[in-house]
């Protein structure tokens, strides 16, 4: 029998999402506004010599540079892979009457959700990827998200430990002070995600009671599609660790890709610094925050206009080809359920 439970909040959770809406918002505009601002600010104040960066980016290996690019799409399947495990422990299911997309329909939605990350503030990519497979599953909406959280909290957990691991082969080396100030943000939000689950876990029935009707059966689900996530774990922290372990492995074949040999545990360490900084929702993709990001991080072993370069080529793959490739699935996912919408339409009259 499938899983109706979305039809239970219907109100809450039928809207229909708009990107197109949404990115012409003013909140996504002033977004891009403060983030180009930030950039320019921080180049200004750097003093970057853009000659001297553009020189190094032109004189990019184009072999490292493909390496780098398919290191880092290879990460979306496993995603897919890892969300679809989440996915069936909350209960999606072909036994329970769910038909979830194809481990490459889910790959596409990851895309779509990617690209939308990029081009709209606050991360709302991630609710339009619970809308997609709304669409698409009939599965409740709050339960997906509920799989999206945690999948972040796998993230922050498995992101924080490989800091721990990186941290090792930089002590007693230069730029301990950032080094400290990162592993700090790592613990202040390991902090918040022990205090969300654990209200979420015990004081949940107290919450639900509190709230009107209309949002409590979201909130239900939300929790259980949350709460209900962590089984099969070694399969999810695997999934987890090499799917980080790849996106180190991009900034490394980035910077061999500019000439640059530096120390795989900085590689390690920037690269899962630059994840925490991308999962603040302060401006669309982190444009901005994690350019300067990265840069600062790397002069801890390279000139700055060098950890510049390796910034910029590192975001045309992270930043701008994730728009580029992600606006083409998103078309074509549309166009095909335009589609199969008037094929339905067609053969029901």
């Amino acid at each position: 029998m499938a899983d109706n439970s979305n039809k239970d909040v219907a109100p809450v959770e039928g809207e229909k999402i708009s990107l197109r809406r949404r990115f012409l918002n003013i909140r996504t505009l002033l977004s891009f506004v403060v983030a180009i601002a930030l950039l320019v600010v921080a180049v200004e104040r750097l003093d970057i010599d853009f000659s001297s960066v553009w020189g190094m980016i032109t004189g990019c290996n184009p072999l490292y540079y493909a390496l780098a690019f398919i290191c880092y799409y290879i990460t979306f399947p496993l995603r897919a892979w890892r969300w679809r495990v989440l996915l069936h422990n909350v209960g999606f299911r072909k036994e329970q009457g769910v038909n979830l997309p194809s481990l490459g329909g889910l790959t596409q939605i990851l895309l779509i959700n990617w690209f939308a990350n990029c081009i709209l503030y606050a991360r709302l990519g991630d609710a339009y990827r619970g809308y997609l497979l709304k669409e698409n599953a009939d599965v409740s909406f709050s339960k997906t998200i509920g799989t999206v959280l945690a999948e972040r909290v796998l993230d922050v957990v498995i992101i924080f430990l490989l800091l721990g691991v990186a941290v090792f082969g930089l002590v007693g080396g230069k730029g301990m002070v950032v080094v400290t100030v990162v592993l700090g943000a790592g613990v202040a939000m390991l902090v918040a995600i022990a205090i969300l689950l654990g209200v979420m876990g015990h004081f949940g029935s107290v919450v639900e009671r509190r709230l009107p009707t209309r949002i409590r059966r979201a909130f239900i689900l939300f929790r259980e599609g949350t709460l209900g996530s962590f089984d099969r774990l070694p399969i999810l922290v695997s999934l987890s660790v090499g799917i980080w372990l790849l996106e180190a492995g991009r900034l490394l074949l980035v910077t061999e890709a500019l000439g640059f040999s530096i120390g795989l545990s900085l590689i390690l360490f920037v690269a899962l610094a630059n994840a925490l900084l991308v999962a603040i929702p302060f401006t669309p993709g982190g444009l901005g925050v994690v350019e300067a990001g990265i840069a600062g991080l790397l002069t801890i072993s390279v000139a700055r206009n060098d950890a510049w370069s390796i910034a910029f080529v590192d975001r045309t793959i992270s930043f701008l080809s994730i728009i580029a490739v992600g606006l083409l699935i998103f078309t074509l996912w549309h166009f095909l359920q335009a589609k199969r919408r008037k094929v339905v339409m067609r053969d029901g009259q």
